[in-house]
């Protein structure tokens, strides 16, 4: 019988998972949802994964789509087996919390979203779980007061050691663009769709894209070949707020930062990480003074996150409880990440490639 939570489903929740770091710890730190089932890909996995975590686990998906008490799938694999899942969630009418990206592509996400929408009574979201960054908030709301004036220009930058450092053999398949995870769709993807939460949709004047280190190093001393772009450069417009965007995986370490200068002066957010895990800094700098103190963020949330702000699993947590408050009694919050917004995403990525081969 179900219980006043809902219940919630993880597939892909190995040891060293983006899930166990993250999403577990989300769930676990929210009142109205409770862990009731794991999926991972081995018998073995499955049976480490129960000890961990106190909840049965399976290497079958369709045990966990039979369950009534399974509310919510959560999909964490890697991005090819995406649409497969989601579909099958669809089909035994689950609410569903997918990663980003999506689907592979555009048009693959595009089939998913109108399977979506021809469920309403389900609620679909993508993992864009920046969106739900406190600081990023404050800052679009500063920037709506006029406090930097009127906004002109703005850059971003992200740079990441991954293409220079060796990585495990099991991440080796980031190696290949078909693949859909590289530093367009993931790092660039999260960092593009948070600075559109403070500026907008942008058009795509320009781009540059592709693989300074066309080696991809594995922990083994094996150099394997990749194709898989590992440096952007673009140019956007953001409804006449022009941003260059460098995102790199050849940075000697994680950091990243996005200023936004105005008629009246800049505000800045700054990180050590990627920042859709959360841990900005947020500051602005009046015309011809200096930088203020870091800012606390103040704007009203709607779902403030039970973790701490270094917690990877910060922003995550805030995602799911707005996904629970849509599930239970359909308050949606305007940024919600569904499926729909998870294409758009997807399109403006898909316009930048298409600046970067010249073929705009």
């Amino acid at each position: 019988m179900k219980t006043d939570t809902l219940g919630v489903a993880v597939v892909g929740a190995g040891a060293d998972h983006w899930s166990s770091a993250a999403h577990l710890p989300a769930i676990a730190a929210l009142d109205d949802l409770r862990l009731e089932r794991l999926v991972t890909s081995s018998p073995e996995s499955a049976s480490a994964a129960a000890e961990r975590w106190g909840v049965p686990a399976t290497h079958e998906l369709d045990h966990v789509l039979v369950d009534d008490a399974v509310d919510i799938v959560v999909v964490t694999v890697r991005v090819p087996r995406h649409a497969e899942i989601v579909r099958a969630a669809i089909a035994a009418g689950k609410h569903i919390y997918c990663e980003w990206p999506l689907a592979t592509g555009s048009d693959q996400a595009r089939e998913l979203a109108e399977l979506s929408a021809a469920h309403p009574e389900q609620v679909h979201v993508t993992g864009l779980q920046g969106r739900y960054s406190p600081q990023l908030r404050t800052a679009a709301a500063l920037l709506a007061s006029g406090r930097i004036g009127r906004p002109l220009s703005a850059n971003l930058r992200l740079y990441l050691p991954h293409g220079l450092l060796p990585r495990p053999a099991h991440r080796a398949h980031l190696r290949h663009q078909s693949v859909g995870a590289n530093v367009l769709t993931i790092p660039a993807g999260h960092a593009l769709d948070m600075l559109g939460v403070v500026l907008g949709r942008p058009r795509v004047d320009s781009a540059r894209l592709w693989s300074a280190v066309p080696e991809f190093l594995v922990d083994t001393g094996e150099r394997l070949p990749r194709d898989a772009p590992d440096t952007l450069v673009t140019v956007l417009d953001h409804a006449g707020v022009i941003t260059v965007a460098h995102v790199s995986q050849t940075g000697p370490r994680e950091t990243f930062a996005v200023e936004i200068l105005g008629t009246e002066g800049s505000l800045a957010l700054t990180g050590t990480s990627q920042p859709q895990f959360g841990g900005l800094s947020l500051t602005v700098t009046p015309l011809g003074g200096s930088p203020s103190a870091e800012i606390a963020p103040h704007a009203a949330l709607a779902h403030p996150s039970p973790l701490p702000a270094s917690h990877p699993g910060h922003n995550v947590a805030s995602a799911y409880a707005a996904l629970g408050a849509a599930v239970r009694d359909g308050r949606r919050d305007p940024l919600l990440p569904d499926f729909g917004a998870a294409v758009d995403l997807h399109e403006l990525l898909d316009e930048i490639e298409r600046a970067a081969a010249g073929k705009r």
